[in-house]
């Protein structure tokens, strides 16, 4: 069992005994005494349960000794948390007014009847403890409390790992690296494995390998997957695809994921890293290879194992052999590790103590991370060399086993943390663990102490994860946008000393056969497991666990496997029952009194939960998030005070709260508050239910707010304004029935009620029907987000550039909407040095058809460059008194404009780096903002507002730019030179739709970091005018290209010879295209060649023979090539029959199936289905526009 568990409980349970509740019940029912005696024997144990647990590896009689005393302290807590219940529920009642029942409930006979049976237990369970306490035959070291470590002052730096702290790597990165781009390798794709001992870095190397510039640059796509211990083919593959396309895959059959596999990365040069392979077994190894043989010439896949074997049967390369650091990387990690600052002391004693220490690592990173921050907090002489003699002492010396390396850092932990970091080992391997979840369910377990009533639990569970995170027990952090840790893995050594320390006490159930231990008292069944077959066999004689956690949700179960749940496991405290397809839960749920945390999220078929869960009134969470068929909450749920998680969003069918909701004072989480559409019925809260959840914490929405003058004095009583927990709040006015006039100013005052802490870091406003945006919005310093959606009346905003923090901003079906700010705004930038939005980076307009630019034109300052026919507004609305240029953002990244059609001009963003979407704008707003840096007037600008970040003429403008999408341009005719010459670091360029395009220009040689170009749908583009070529000759870094529905290709641009880098070439519903030009050969590198509805093609050069690294051609709906092209006996056919893979109208009958998996000719656009001619275009909008957003 983990040390210090049962510390932990004990001391809980002395804790319990001397609470007040307990002590009221304990004189009336007459067991008073039996409790005295209890806390004594319990406190008795607890004082040499410290020494037990830290003794037990070593003596068999210690060992068997906790074993029985664990049986009865865990029975001992369970009966304690009996009593509290009992102690709830008289409390609830009378709080009730429910008198006479509780009269009844605790009549002298009852109460007579009560105090005998909990009489009898208590005294039990007091004789058991006191005669193990009587006949131990041991000395045990009296510790009344664990001795505090010192605390140290944290340095950030060693939270996360990053590049720059990886220390030793240097030449194993460049030794792999060149391996991986090792041209003279005979097979297409080949494997290389990494293999060493656990904790030497393998996963790290392979992470700097991953991320290295010349991989990125060498690989068209790299994947990441994480193997672990379970090899399963059809998981693997699901996570290559989730990996491929940043999209998590749905459950899908094996022959589906086997052809979108193959769609992604047949015919690409690939790197795939599978991390932490343990699969020995050749068979299984060779079933998931084959589908991954189709990547493109100089594709590589790198293992990462502990096995040799593994390494032997996967290999195709010789493997990679990882050894220790050396002697000199080592003592730079060390030193970095465990010396203040990384400076070794001026004590030379010390220093030789830890070159002693450092020896029994072996070279192995994770022992001296974990060991060198053992030894930052002793600064003494004494103190290392007591950790050498005592400590280090004990580690075995033998390089493989480094477990009791790490227990050491364990060892060090308080009995509270190993309880939690033991608990951890319910989930698997490479397991991504969300922080709030893992602390909610230390909650329900009651792992988390606090030191006084003023705490909160989720505050101490917070410290107890970043302690746990700074001593390395956790890895791989990710943080939101606010800095916040959310998720995170724990290292597989980590997990192996997890399971190791958790004994029998914690387990996985990851195969059907597997018999739980009585002991156990947690259990997690694994991803393939199916939930309600080891309920009645697997899990039989575990009937006292507390936690049982299902991590597949792909089983559905019915509902008399969940009626056996609630029968066979009573002292349950944490259910995970999501995902289980139920419609309905059993009232027997009453007998899981001891209950904590409930999860039955995403049971989307789930319409109303059994009046019986309000008397769980020690239930603290409850999960019923994407529950879409959910129409109400139980009635009573005020009942269960001690609830402190409501989860309920996406819970789309609630149409009210619950009367009473605003009881719950120990809420945490609401996600979602319905106002109840109709006249308030007895059963419905109105918003002054929030009043007093001042607690809550996250983010609130709150959905069907009405529209009228009688609901602004409730939305101010909702209180708000004392809600300092709250980051994210989601306002959502009903779309239902007609506007009036007077909704405008209604709902203005409406909103001013709902005024927000100054906390607010997220603020969504949807349907709101004001003009107005509230006063209080600029108290909101920490705003980071803002979105408006459907706000119908609003014409423009408040001046949103005084929001410093605000760094990203959407404006959504904005009907009324003409410009976005006032002139206020433009005047005060202009004449007070404040900077212009000096945090935002992302903007998103969408459907704002009346949107015309960000200020007012009526008193702007236009400056005009003549181009024929074609002027346009380089410098819109600068105020003519004050004759400044136009502030520019100073860090936007981001920015997609769809739909907006009579935008003309946007302040400028010189520093945009990320990507640049226009979806259905008009010519000028594309000329504008491509030509912001050629004819900026020449204005004087005060040295103050030059600091402020205005704009200026600037040679860089877009020149980091990374991506430009163009969709539904009506009016682009050709894309100017001076557009393109600043696009230096440009790998993107999409052009979509623009009917009226007839040519590219000269400019496109200046994008010579460009790899992907897409023109689909350009009716008018002629690519044969650019004679020699120069068009495409600066095209160095070109990967994929692709041309769909261009009728006035009649042959391929003659430049496009030069682009020798090309990889991926698709040619669609081209119907004048009639040859392929003879110089396709110099297209060396070409690798996957599709032909798509080119009827007028006849025939394919010979040229062809030479594109030696083609490895897939893909020919579809052309007649006449194709039966030059017809296997053996087609005239093209020896021109072809070297190629590989061939698809489409070439493929063999049995590749017919996988033919269709390659339809799409764009990986970098959403697909578009065909419609009627007058709907194609808005749905083609809406469509691409979901898709980028």
């Amino acid at each position: 069992m983990a040390e210090g568990v049962l510390f932990s409980i004990a001391e809980g349970i002395v804790r319990n005994l001397t609470s007040e509740a307990v002590a009221k019940l304990g004189v009336p029912w007459g067991v008073k005494d039996e409790l005295g005696k209890l806390k004594n024997v319990v406190s008795t144990l607890k004082a040499v349960l410290l020494d037990a647990e830290e003794l037990q590896a070593g003596s068999h009689e210690v060992k068997d000794w906790l074993e029985n005393v664990y049986d009865a302290i865990y029975d001992a807590d369970d009966l304690l948390d009996d009593f509290s219940t009992e102690s709830l529920r008289q409390e609830i009642m009378a709080r009730g007014k429910q008198a006479k029942k509780v009269r009844v409930l605790f009549s002298k006979s009852n109460q007579l009847f009560y105090a005998l049976k909990m009489g009898r237990k208590i005294k039990e369970i007091r004789e058991k403890l006191a005669s193990y306490e009587a006949n131990r035959r041991f000395s045990l070291e009296v510790r009344h409390g664990e001795t505090p470590l010192r605390n140290r002052e944290r340095d950030n730096t060693h939270s996360f790992v990053r590049a720059e702290e990886v220390i030793g790597r240097e030449d194993d990165k460049k030794a792999v690296i060149e391996r991986l781009m090792e041209s003279n390798v005979e097979e297409n794709v080949s494997i290389l494995p990494i293999v060493g001992i656990g904790g030497l870095g393998k996963t790290t190397l392979a992470q700097l390998i991953f991320n290295d510039e010349k991989i990125g640059q060498h690989f068209q796509l790299k994947m990441w997957v994480c193997v672990s211990d379970i090899f399963h083919v059809k998981s693997i593959v699901e996570k290559i695809l989730e990996s491929a396309t940043n999209t998590k895959q749905q459950t899908l059959e094996m022959n589906t994921l086997i052809n979108y596999l193959g769609k992604e990365i047949d015919g690409k040069k690939y790197l795939l890293v599978l991390d932490d392979v343990w699969n020995e077994d050749h068979e299984k190894w060779l079933g998931l290879k084959k589908l991954l043989m189709g990547g493109e010439r100089g594709s590589r896949i790198l293992v990462t194992t502990r096995s040799e074997k593994v390494a032997r049967i996967t290999h195709t390369v010789k493997p990679y052999f990882l050894r220790g650091l050396d002697e000199h990387a080592s003592w730079s990690l060390f030193k970095q590790m465990a010396f203040e600052k990384g400076q070794k002391p001026e004590n030379s004693s010390i220093v030789a103590i830890g070159r002693e220490i450092l020896e029994k690592c072996s070279g192995v990173p994770l022992a001296i991370r974990t060991i060198g921050r053992l030894l930052y907090s002793k600064t003494t002489e004494s103190e290392w060399l007591s950790f050498k003699n005592n400590k280090l002492s004990k580690l075995p010396q033998t390089e493989t086993d480094i477990l009791p390396t790490l227990k050491l850092s364990y060892d060090q932990l308080p009995s509270h943390l190993k309880h939690c970091f033991a608990y951890c080992s319910l989930f698997p391997k490479d397991y991504e663990i969300d922080k709030s979840t893992l602390i909610n369910l230390w909650i329900a377990q009651g792992f988390i102490k606090l030191l006084d009533q003023n705490q909160c639990l989720e505050d101490v569970g917070h410290e107890y994860f970043m302690d746990l995170l700074w001593r390395s027990f956790f890895q791989e952090a990710k943080m939101d946008e606010f800095g916040n840790v959310t998720r995170c893995k724990i290292h597989y050594l980590m997990h192996d000393l997890a399971i190791s320390v958790a004994g029998s006490q914690i387990t996985t159930l990851d195969y059907k056969e597997k018999n739980i231990d009585e002991k156990t008292r947690h259990v997690s069944i694994a991803y393939d497991i199916d939930f309600s077959v080891v309920i009645p066999t697997s899990l039989c004689k575990a009937s006292r666990i507390r936690t049982l956690l299902c991590l597949n949700d792909n089983y559905p179960m019915e509902t008399f496997d969940c009626d056996k749940i609630f029968s066979s496991f009573k002292f349950l405290r944490m259910l995970d029952l999501r995902g289980r397809g139920y419609d309905s839960v059993p009232s027997s749920i009453c007998k899981l009194k001891h209950l904590r945390c409930l999860d039955l999220s995403s049971n989307k078929k789930l319409k109303k939960l059994p009046d019986s869960i309000t008397t769980l009134q020690n239930l603290q969470i409850l999960r019923l998030s994407h529950c879409k068929s959910l129409e109400e909450l139980p009635r009573a749920i005020k009942k269960l005070g001690n609830l402190r998680h409501l989860e309920i969003d996406e819970c789309n069918a609630l149409t009210y709260m619950p009367c009473g909701l605003g009881q719950l004072t120990n809420l945490q989480t609401l996600s979602k508050f319905v106002v109840y559409p109709g006249s308030l019925s007895r059963h419905s809260g109105e918003l002054t239910e929030l009043n007093k959840l001042n607690n809550l914490r996250g983010k609130l929405e709150i959905g069907d707010l009405r529209h009228g003058k009688d609901v602004a004095s409730e939305h101010q009583a909702a209180n708000l304004k004392e809600k300092k927990h709250l980051h994210a709040l989601d306002l959502c006015w009903s779309t239902q029935g007609d506007v009036n006039d007077s909704d405008v100013v209604d709902d203005e005052l409406s909103l001013e009620g709902f005024q927000p802490h100054p906390n607010m870091k997220e603020l969504w406003l949807r349907g709101y029907l004001g003009s107005r945006l509230p006063s209080w919005l600029f108290s909101l310093t920490n705003l980071v987000r803002f979105q408006l959606w459907r706000c119908k009346k609003c014409q423009y905003l408040p001046p949103l550039s005084r929001l410093p923090s605000l760094k990203y901003l959407a404006l959504c079906d904005m009907e009324a909407m003409q410009y976005i700010s006032d002139n206020n705004e433009l005047s005060s930038s202009l004449s007070v040095p404040v900077a212009f939005f000096p945090s935002l980076k992302e903007i998103h307009l969408y459907a704002c058809p009346n949107l015309e630019g960000w200020w007012r034109k009526s008193d702007s300052f236009v400056a005009v460059t003549s181009d024929g026919d074609n002027s346009i507004e380089i410098i819109a609305e600068t105020s003519l008194t004050e004759h400044r240029l136009l502030p520019s953002f100073p860090c936007l990244s981001e920015l997609k404009i769809t739909g907006c059609p009579k935008l003309t001009s946007m302040p400028m963003f010189p520093h945009l780096d990320g990507q640049l979407v226009l979806l259905n704008a008009s010519l000028k707003l594309v000329q504008q903002t491509m030509m912001m840096n050629v004819t900026t007037p020449k204005c004087p600008i005060s040295t103050a507002v030059a600091s402020s970040t205005l704009a200026s003429s600037s040679s860089t403008h877009l020149s980091k730019l990374k991506r430009i999408a163009l969709y539904f341009i009506m009016e682009l005719e050709s894309l100017q030179e001076e557009w393109l010459e600043n696009l230096i670091s440009l790998e993107s360029l999409v052009i979509w739709d623009c009917h009226r395009l007839k040519s590219l220009s000269q400019g496109m040689q200046h994008l010579t970091a460009l790899q992907d170009l897409v023109l689909h749908d350009c009716r008018e583009l002629d690519l044969a005018n650019d004679e020699d070529g120069m068009q495409w000759q600066g095209l160095k870094s070109l990967l994929s290209l692709e041309f769909t529905d261009l009728p006035k290709l009649v042959s391929l641009p003659l430049g496009l010879q030069h682009c020798t880098t090309l990889q991926n070439l698709a040619i669609s519903n081209c119907e004048s295209l009639k040859a392929i030009p003879e110089w396709i050969h110099n297209c060396t590198s070409l690798q996957v060649f599709k032909i798509w509805k080119c009827s007028s093609l006849s025939s394919l050069p010979e040229g062809m023979r030479s594109l030696m690294s083609l490895r897939r051609l893909e020919i579809q709906t052309c007649p006449i090539l194709l039966q030059r092209c017809e296997r053996e006996i087609g005239e093209d056919w020896p021109k072809i029959a070297h190629i590989p893979e061939l698809y489409g109208d070439l493929a063999l009958p049995q590749q017919g199936e996988n033919s269709n998996t390659h339809a799409s000719l764009s990986s970098s656009v959403a697909e578009v289905v065909a419609e009627p001619v007058e709907a194609q275009k808005k749905h083609k909008i809406q469509t691409l526009f979901k898709n980028l957003c």
